[in-house]
């Protein structure tokens, strides 16, 4: 076996050998071989652990929520979701050229149509992931706790998309998910399908898209307040689901004792300005709410 670069941490070159015992076959002349590696696995692992316990824990949490949604961006190793988190956030998440970088989970947070969106950067998958592979088993946990999941990859691991989201099928996630290409400057762009986002994190090419894109996948929609007789606070939306109705806005603004004896409505959902709804109008982006 190949000498291994001492800079790259432990899963991956935990997962170099697993994946070595797995392309080779299993006879009476490999029986040593395999012995020895699956010998140096256990070796590394009680390694791990040692240098775990003195980091001070695994990277197997997610921080505190908080914000208007949560996002998981997960993908291969060094297809540049790193880069990716400090572009969108303005985080400062390590960048450098080797695999598994990302050793905790790196969060940021988006501002953007007047939300602010909790992005989570996870350490590299690889196939396998399921399996257990690359401690795959802790990063697929991970991406429960979000609303949506970014799944991203470059011109050399694109090849992989249908194995990973088999792999996010078979671990049970049911999150809406996005595929993301990165690279786009490295790759033919006619070639990538259209459900598919293509950027260039490092050179900014088409991140306002995928800004756009996240907005949508997360069904998030701006409510604005007017007070009576004045004029709608558009700085300071409400950020809310989709198919929330007015009484959803109530729970979120005003204590439970608020007593309020009438709901005025402008906007897209409005048949005419200053329309009078019951509690149960479900509202739609752009919105504006009077309660008197």
């Amino acid at each position: 076996m190949k000498d291994i670069n001492p800079k790259i941490n432990f899963e991956t070159r935990i997962a170099q050998i697993e994946e070595e015992i797995r392309t080779t076959p299993y006879h009476k002349g490999t029986e040593h071989h395999i012995g020895k590696l699956r010998a140096k696995i256990a070796k590394l692992k009680n390694q791990e652990e040692q240098a775990i316990k003195k980091s001070g824990g695994r990277f197997g949490f997610i921080p505190k929520k908080s914000g208007d949604a949560t996002v998981v961006l997960i993908g291969p190793p060094s297809v540049g979701k790193s880069t990716l988190l400090n572009k969108l956030t303005q985080a400062h998440s390590r960048v450098e050229s080797w695999p598994f970088t990302t050793l905790k989970v790196m969060p940021g947070m988006m501002d953007y149509q007047g939300a602010k969106i909790q992005i989570f950067d996870l350490p590299g998958i690889l196939v396998g992931a399921a399996k257990g592979i690359g401690r795959g088993l802790e990063v697929l946990s991970a991406t429960r706790s979000a609303e949506l999941l970014i799944l991203m990859f470059d011109f050399k691991t694109k090849s992989q998309i249908k194995s990973l989201l088999k792999e996010l099928k078979q671990a049970g996630v049911t999150l809406p998910i996005l595929v993301v290409i990165n690279k786009v400057d490295l790759i033919d762009k006619t070639n990538t399908p259209a459900e598919e986002i293509v950027i260039s994190a490092e050179k900014e090419i088409g991140l306002e898209e995928l800004k756009q894109e996240i907005w949508r996948k997360l069904g998030l929609i701006r409510i604005y307040l007017k007070p009576k007789g004045g004029e709608p606070d558009l700085n300071n939306p409400l950020i809310m689901k989709e198919k929330n109705t007015v009484e959803m806005v109530i729970k979120k603004t005003f204590p439970e004792d608020k007593k309020i004896t009438q709901v005025l409505l402008w906007g897209p959902s409005a048949r005419f300005p200053s329309q009078k709804v019951s509690l149960s109008q479900t509202l739609q982006d752009g919105d504006i709410l009077t309660f008197i």
